[in-house]
């Protein structure tokens, strides 16, 4: 597969300015791409998570899926007796994905059920309850399934540990960006420092590399990665909504600008697990574009 330009030659500055209607057609590719490869991996049974973590995230940018009939079947067919998929993690795809779905009600409240029951004593997640609790899962539960009974509890949790994390010597960003979805998700709800939010949104514009992307952190040795870049993004755009902070603006046109020269041409991204990180790039691309439609009019 080749790069629409050689990764070596790419210089954000040389980018024209992102508009949005430039971006549709690529847009387009990549979710046909992973619809594609939501249908090839029901074909050839791959497991069940590398196939609803892009599902749950192309019905969250409201992408159709034509192999939406298979999918469920699949997923009720692995529901276990218990009512939860192999752990927490699987277990909020597979219900994200359910949500809201018709004549699959009985199905979804038992999986929300078995979640609940795998709560930390912070009333947090881990990939189960021996497990100990951390901000990803914690927080895509929060973002993906704010039906959670104890949800404003988690939300509590999640602030106080974020707040550790950002005075640590080191702080990962994609930790601030699922920080910042489940505080989009529960700020209404859950009385939530304001002040830790504008602080995190400043954190993760600041630690945008100079060429559009995030890594772990800034000065990580890393390359650029396509899931924290997605999420970041995400998290970004969302945030606009609520602080209206114009520097999120240009941080999300300089993201576009590197996402759209590294696509390739198949639609899909450079990455190791090339469905998942394409599925990020889709879920931050799909949020930044809706906040820089109302700007770019």
């Amino acid at each position: 597969m080749q790069l629409k330009k050689n990764l070596q030659n790419i210089h954000v500055d040389n980018v024209p300015p992102v508009m949005v209607v430039d971006n549709l057609e690529d847009f387009s590719n990549l979710s046909l791409a992973l619809n594609g490869i939501i249908h090839d991996f029901l074909i050839r049974h791959l497991p069940l998570r590398r196939i609803i973590l892009v599902a749950s995230i192309l019905k969250q940018c409201d992408v159709k899926i034509p192999s939406d009939k298979k999918l469920i079947d699949r997923i009720l067919f692995e529901q276990k007796t218990d009512g939860g998929w192999v752990d927490c993690e699987d277990t909020a795809w597979a219900l994200s994905y359910l949500a809201g779905l018709k004549d699959v009600e009985s199905a979804f409240a038992r999986g929300l059920i078995w979640l609940e029951n795998e709560r930390t004593k912070d009333y947090a997640w881990g990939f189960c309850k021996r497990d100990n609790a951390c901000i990803p899962i914690t927080a895509q539960i929060s973002y993906f399934l704010p039906h959670s009974q104890s949800i404003i509890k988690s939300a509590y949790w999640l602030e106080d540990q974020w707040l550790k994390d950002i005075k640590a010597p080191v702080s990962l960003n994609y930790k601030g960006a699922w920080y910042l979805l489940a505080y989009y998700k529960l700020h209404k709800s859950a009385n939530l420092s304001s002040e830790l939010f504008d602080q995190t949104v400043n954190y993760l514009i600041n630690e945008q590399r100079d060429n559009g992307p995030w890594g772990p952190w800034k000065g990580h040795p890393a390359h650029e990665e396509c899931f924290i870049t997605g999420i970041c993004m995400a998290a970004l755009a969302l945030s606009y909504l609520i602080s209206n902070n114009k520097k999120i603006v240009p941080s999300l046109k300089k993201s576009i600008g590197w996402i759209k020269q590294i696509q390739m041409e198949n639609g899909l991204f450079p990455t190791h697990y090339i469905e998942e990180g394409s599925a990020w790039i889709l879920f931050g691309w799909s949020k930044s574009m809706m906040i820089l439609k109302d700007i770019d009019q």
